[in-house]
This record gives C-alpha cells, sequence and structure tokens, in this order.
C-alpha cells in the first residue's frame, strides 16, 4: 500500500471569482507544502465550525452525523484525499464499528467537516502531492494571502494570449494543477484548458 502523508488544516479563503466558492489549505506536517482544494460554502462553514472559528449554535449535518456515530459506536478512523482527476480530488472515508472496517467514498470537503469533529487523521498521497502540492521554502507566512495569489494568476495575469502561454511554461507542474483546480471550479475554462495543454505538453 502506498504511504499516505498526514495533512492539517492550515486555513480557508473566501474566493473573490465566484460568489460562495472557499478554497481549503491543508499542509503536511513540516508545513512547506501546501494542498489547495477549492470547496463549496456550506462545508466551508461546516469545517469553520468545527474548528472553532465562527458560531457554535448553528448545527451541520455533520454534527448530526458524529450524533449518530457516537449512539452506534462508529469510530471514524480516518479521511483519505487518494487521486486527483482534471483538478477534482476524490476521498474516501474510513469506519469501524464492532471491529470491522467499511469505507466509503465521500466528497473531499465532506470528509474533512467529519474527520474534524471526530478528531481524525486526514491523509492523501505522494502522488497528489507531486500533482498539486505548492512548496513554499520558508513555510508560509501568516499575512500571506494564497488565494490571492491564485486570483491575480488567473485575472491579470492571463489576460493575453501570447503572455499566458509564456508565464504558463514558467510555472511548476504542482503550481499548474493547483491552478487548473481553480480554474475548473471557478468556471474559467478557458484558462483551463490552456494550463491542461501546457501539462500535455510537458508529458509528451
Amino acid at each position: 500500500m502506498e504511504q499516505l502523508i498526514r495533512l492539517a488544516i492550515r486555513g480557508i479563503s473566501l474566493s473573490q471569482i465566484q460568489s460562495g466558492i472557499y478554497v481549503l489549505l491543508l499542509e503536511e506536517e513540516s508545513g512547506k507544502i501546501k494542498l489547495p482544494i477549492v470547496i463549496e460554502s456550506l462545508q466551508a462553514q461546516s469545517i469553520a465550525s468545527a474548528i472553532g472559528k465562527r458560531d457554535i449554535s448553528k448545527s451541520f449535518t455533520h454534527d448530526l452525523f458524529l450524533t449518530f456515530a457516537k449512539v452506534f459506536h462508529i469510530r471514524l478512523k480516518s479521511v483519505v484525499i487518494y487521486k486527483l482527476v482534471n483538478g477534482i480530488f476524490f476521498s474516501y472515508i474510513l469506519f469501524e464499528r464492532e471491529n470491522k472496517e467499511y469505507k466509503i467514498d465521500s466528497k473531499t470537503s465532506d470528509g474533512v467537516a467529519l474527520a474534524v469533529r471526530f478528531q481524525s487523521p486526514i491523509y492523501t498521497t505522494k502522488e497528489i502531492f507531486d500533482k498539486a502540492g505548492i512548496y513554499f521554502e520558508n513555510g508560509f507566512p501568516e499575512n500571506d494571502n494564497f488565494e490571492g495569489e491564485l486570483e491575480k494568476k488567473t485575472s491579470s495575469s492571463f489576460s493575453d494570449q501570447e503572455k499566458s502561454k509564456k508565464e504558463l511554461e514558467k510555472m511548476t507542474e504542482r503550481d499548474l494543477n493547483a491552478l487548473l483546480n481553480h480554474a475548473v471550479v471557478n468556471e474559467c475554462y478557458e484558462l483551463a484548458a490552456k494550463i491542461k495543454k501546457e501539462l500535455d505538453n510537458r508529458r509528451e
């Protein structure tokens, strides 16, 4: 079985391009590689609530599931982000009940929302980190706005076709995959097509 990398939640930021869309930023233990995942508003609120950054009086479906699991002695062992296809992350949840394990496919955002409530670990694979992780040599400063950097790339930096091609050629494969994920979810399909073409060219 492939070795898994444990992740921690680094933060959640609001997209400035599309209303109701957020970026969940996960990081590996050393804090140098970040994994940005675009999620919807409801899941973002649920995750924020569970980590104590929102009004705890509001209840979410994930809270109901936690109560249900406790009553029926179900333990959430881990959440694993195991696949990345066209900018979309795929995950599964590993449960245990009466010494038997069960694996259930899940939206990544729902899996993270549950993992926080159960205080369970979140993992991903090295392959996904190689594709979509973004490396920061000196860590991730508190004042840096990762989402803002993506916004700049999707708006001003790629307004001109020739300029966009040159800019894409300069980017690392990790950054290209992260930007592809952002572009697809925010419906920047022209940019997504350019990024995909650049990635395909590098793999030929």
